[in-house]
């Protein structure tokens, strides 16, 4: 396959491809020597950092443990040298971890050595010191005194040599590293930037080929396109390339092609279309003037309605007040009923009353009768008594009399109470005839607002439907007119369409090709549109002004030459 015949997105794709392969190089390289420097780093802390400190850790350690101990000699403290001893213990086993680590680093073979002897020493002044703290112990001052000055110091000091030699060797080694890691980069910046300009340049070749393979295509499509705008069809096209470039290139072919098709058919049609305008806007003229008529004959409904409207919301509010009125007057019954029941209860709590009260004097006229027995019987026994029963009959006698007095004073209450409970019973039954007629009144009265009440319903009813049928002769007028004004648009549409059509006829003839002829434009007469109707809800029965249509400057083949009037509404 020629490269020339590959699709514009293969191009692309190839090179995206290159430039993401030179991208993927560079990166490899990139992070190949960020690796090796990040190892050299790793190597510098694990191997050469990390030992320094363990050294030094491990000197201080034998420092502070060779110290303690000759001080302890000097002074000849043997209470602290247990503690001395177990403090000891415990530093020989954190030097001893800290050696084991020592010497698991990567070492040189003279950073081994060194580190050996290093190590060796530390253990040798670890054993001394405890030599000299046991026989300190023991109480041999001397031997721990010579223990410490011939053994230990002596070790302590080739220990501390040790040290500082391990630190100069583990520096060179560190600078050699550094050496190394400075050509490593060097090196890789130099294949960096190398494989950086070889791609930049097969890009920018290879970009190079692939636009001038599009604008070159893309100025052929570019002329084509402009030739037909100018009108010229019928170009001779050249494909020679199957991308989607060609393609382009041969869909503009097709396309000039379809073009002389569809210019030669619109010149057929737009005759056609111009004659059927013509009918179309003598009919709507003629439907325009049966609109009018139906509009005026629904205005003139909707004036009724409105006004049998109006009539019947008047009754529906007398109606209502008619109801409200009723509504009182069941209301205020109804309390007179509700005092009239209330009046009943307080004379039957009278009568009830006065009945207890009754009761209360025959209890009274009883117990003056029985008063009046006993002082008789009194009276009797003081006259058998005799001179001696004297005062006591003369009390007896009053007792009597005033028993007498008594029973009298009961028995006119006693009448003058069953008087008034007659009279109040009397009263009482007047009170409930009362109340039965009131009852009557109500039910009278709630019969009464129950009709009133359905006759306000009724005519609400009425009210609400013929406010529908207002609102639908409303409605109904409003679309007529709506009517109206979309068929004077129409006839005025019809008209333009005719104008549109010549000039069509016209615009069509700036395409040529070949086999065409001149087009003669056609005489095209322009009408003015006629005002458009704005529907609006009748408010009142008065006749709307009639407003004339502006007459056409030009009518175009019209069936019949009188020009319509239009009614505004």
């Amino acid at each position: 396959m020629s490269m020339f015949n590959l699709s514009v997105k293969a191009k692309l794709y190839a090179t995206l491809a290159l430039s993401a392969v030179i991208l993927i190089a560079v990166g490899v390289v990139g992070l190949t020597g960020t690796r090796s420097s990040n190892g050299d780093l790793d190597a510098i802390f694990s191997n050469r950092f990390m030992p320094t400190g363990w050294v030094g850790t491990i000197e201080s350690y034998d420092r502070e443990v060779l110290t303690t101990a000759e001080d302890l000699v000097i002074r000849q403290d043997a209470g602290a040298i247990r503690a001395a001893l177990d403090k000891l213990k415990q530093r020989e086993v954190e030097v001893r971890d800290l050696l084991g680590k020592l010497q698991a680093t990567e070492l040189t073979s003279k950073e081994r050595q060194i580190a050996d002897n290093f190590g060796r020493h530390s253990s040798e002044v670890v054993a001394f010191v405890q030599e000299a703290l046991l026989a300190a112990q023991a109480g041999t001052f001397d031997k721990a005194e010579s223990a410490l000055i011939e053994k230990a110091r002596p070790t302590y000091d080739k220990m501390t040599e040790a040290s500082e030699a391990l630190l100069k060797a583990q520096i060179e080694v560190a600078q050699e590293m550094r050496t190394e890691a400075n050509t490593t980069f060097k090196r890789n910046t130099a294949v960096i930037i190398g494989a950086i300009v070889v791609g930049i340049g097969a890009a920018a070749l290879l970009g190079f080929l692939l636009v001038q393979s599009i604008v070159s295509t893309l100025n052929t499509a570019v002329g084509i396109a402009d030739r037909i705008a100018s009108g010229e069809l019928g170009n001779d096209v050249r494909v020679q390339t199957s991308d989607e470039l060609g393609r382009l290139l041969e869909s503009l072919k097709r396309m000039d092609s379809k073009l002389v098709d569809i210019v030669s058919g619109v010149r057929g049609s737009a005759d056609a279309v111009g004659s059927a305008a013509r009918q179309l806007s003598h009919g709507n003229d003629d439907l325009s003037q049966r609109t009018q008529q139906q509009a005026a004959a629904l205005e003139e409904t909707a004036s009724s309605m409105e006004e049998m409207t109006a009539t019947v919301k008047q009754n529906a509010d007398n109606a209502r007040q008619a109801n409200q009125l009723a509504v009182g007057a069941r209301e205020q019954a109804e309390k007179g009923g509700a005092v009239v029941h209330r009046a009943i209860g307080a004379m039957g709590e009278i009568n009830t009353s006065s009945r207890k009260i009754a009761d209360i004097i025959s209890v009274i006229d009883e117990i003056a009768f029985q008063t009046n027995l006993l002082a008789l019987n009194a009276a009797v026994e003081a006259a058998r008594a005799g001179e001696q029963g004297r005062g006591f009959a003369v009390v007896a006698t009053e007792v009597r009399n005033l028993a007498q007095r008594s029973a009298s004073a009961a028995k006119e209450i006693k009448d003058l109470i069953n008087d008034s409970v007659d009279k109040v019973k009397v009263g009482s039954e007047l009170v409930d005839e009362s109340g039965k007629t009131l009852s009557e009144i109500m039910e009278s009265v709630k019969k009464v607002t129950d009709i009133v009440a359905e006759i306000a319903a009724a005519s609400e009813e009425q009210s609400a439907g013929i406010e529908q049928v207002n609102n639908a002769v409303t409605q109904m007028d409003s679309v007529t007119q709506q009517n109206a004004a979309l068929v004077e648009e129409a006839s005025a549409a019809s008209k333009s369409m005719e104008q549109q059509s010549a000039q069509l006829v016209v615009q069509i003839g700036y395409f040529r090709h070949a086999d065409s002829v001149p087009v003669r434009p056609a005489a095209v007469a322009v009408e003015k549109a006629r005002p458009v109707v704005v529907a609006r809800k009748p408010t009142k029965p008065a006749a709307r002004p009639v407003v004339k249509s502006a007459a056409p400057s030009a009518p175009l083949a019209r069936a019949s030459g009188d020009d319509t009037s239009w009614q505004e509404f």
